[in-house]
């Protein structure tokens, strides 16, 4: 397969003006771009660029993925709006940086190492890009999708290492966003180590309970004044910082950085994805037999039906027309061997046979398949 790479950015609070379109359009040759998006492909060659500079310049979000894997996904946030502590206790790093600017923090998710999954799958970043509003939110399910993956990726599932910080597994774990699910598609997490997660996780997050207009009080008049500028001039996420902030003021409340929960070694909940993808998989084995089990049912009530369809599919005279009577013959002889009604079978298909036998072509796809034919 030939190379390929793929850079994808995003706005998410205010669309790029004139003046930084052309910029970003001036930034490679193979860029399509727009006010709010700009894809850039490679068969050959690399992108001339630092991605995260460009990131932190521009947009709001950047992932990048390759034909032989190497994912990276990084989101950009008002500076101060997520604390700095946020991936602290994730042991992420070999994976994650949260690096601070004066303006803007960037979250860098990157699996250099990771290889590209057996199937081709086109990822895109629409699909991911409000795992950044969930961030600001409070919501933490992504970095512990992260971490699931960081852990996987250094084959940590063997035995527990009491040195590796182990974080609390998030409320409604159980019930993932579609971005959530989509970074876990990413970073090429099973679902049944999701599900194995998922048992220890609260059904619900706990309220928060923010009672704003009370908080408000709090503030003092010079930051009231800031706020209020800052509105009129437009400052995206100016609210999720005020109730950031409102909340630092709170003396009875303080924002924990990581949620409570159950803390469980990755060694543990890998041993319970294996269980978990045994238990599929013998469902899945027990729910197609029995859909077999239907069919055979199906076929065994309306056999007339059956033998019918065989009549029209060797008629049609072709190769196709040929394999179908024979697909069709081979749930017949199936259907009456599981009713132990072989003999009939073989009786009614003699007859059925016989003006069918100066078909060369039929009559070899029939004894490729052991079907006993009557002499000439």
């Amino acid at each position: 397969m030939s190379e390929y790479q793929r850079y994808e950015f995003m706005t998410s609070d205010r669309p790029l003006t004139r003046a930084q379109l052309d910029a970003v359009n001036a930034l490679s040759s193979h860029i399509e771009a727009s006010s709010t998006h700009a894809l850039i492909e490679y068969q050959w060659g690399n992108f001339k660029h630092d991605p995260i500079k460009v990131l932190y310049t521009f947009f709001d979000g950047f992932l990048y993925w390759a034909n032989w894997g190497s994912p990276e996904l990084a989101l950009r946030f008002p500076h101060g709006i997520l604390p700095a502590e946020l991936i602290n206790g994730y042991d992420l790093d070999e994976f994650v940086t949260f690096t601070r600017h004066p303006d803007y923090d960037i979250l860098d998710i990157h699996f250099g190492e990771m290889e590209s999954p057996d199937e081709w799958i086109d990822y895109e970043l629409g699909s991911l890009i409000s795992i950044r509003d969930e961030l600001m939110d409070g919501d933490l399910r992504s970095l512990y999708v992260v971490w699931l993956a960081s852990q996987r990726m250094m084959g940590n599932g063997d035995e527990e290492d009491d040195e590796i910080n182990v974080p609390p597994v998030p409320p409604a774990f159980s019930k993932l966003t579609a971005a959530q699910q989509a970074l876990a598609e990413l970073l090429q997490v099973p679902q049944e180590l999701l599900a194995a997660a998922a048992q220890h996780s609260q059904a619900t997050a706990p309220s928060t309970d923010d009672d704003v207009a009370a908080w408000v009080k709090l503030l003092p008049p010079d930051r009231c004044s800031d706020y209020l500028i800052r509105l009129a001039h437009n400052e995206p996420r100016l609210s999720r910082l005020l109730v950031k902030e409102l909340r630092e003021l709170n003396p009875r409340k303080a924002s924990p950085i990581f949620p409570r929960g159950e803390r469980v070694p990755y060694a543990t909940l890998f041993a319970e994805s294996r269980t978990i993808k045994a238990r599929q998989e013998r469902e899945e084995r027990e729910r197609q037999q029995e859909i077999h089990q239907q069919h055979l049912q199906d076929i065994h009530d309306h056999q007339d039906n059956y033998w019918h369809q065989v009549d029209q599919a060797v008629t049609r005279g072709s190769g196709a027309g040929y394999d179908e009577a024979v697909r069709v013959l081979i749930e017949l002889r199936e259907t009456a061997s599981h009713f132990q009604k072989n003999q009939e079978f073989q009786e009614r298909f003699s007859a059925w046979v016989q003006p069918h036998l100066r078909r060369p072509a039929f009559v070899k796809r029939l004894q490729d398949r052991a079907f006993a034919l009557p002499e000439r």
